[in-house]
């Protein structure tokens, strides 16, 4: 009977999991960031103006 033992894990394999899993994570963050800059620019346009004390309203 063969047991099982922690060191056979593929090292490989466990690598590939490791950057699929990075992958995904990493492209999740970016669409968030991407799916978010229609709210942020005007944000960041109000956030200027205001710092420079110049009226937003005509």
């Amino acid at each position: 009977m063969n047991k099982q033992r922690f060191w056979n894990v593929d090292l490989i394999e466990l690598l590939k999991l490791w950057l699929s899993d990075i992958s995904i994570f990493l492209m999740t963050s970016l669409m968030f960031m991407l799916l978010s800059l229609p709210v942020l620019i005007p944000a960041l346009i109000m956030w200027y103006l205001m710092s420079h004390n110049w009226s937003v309203s005509p």
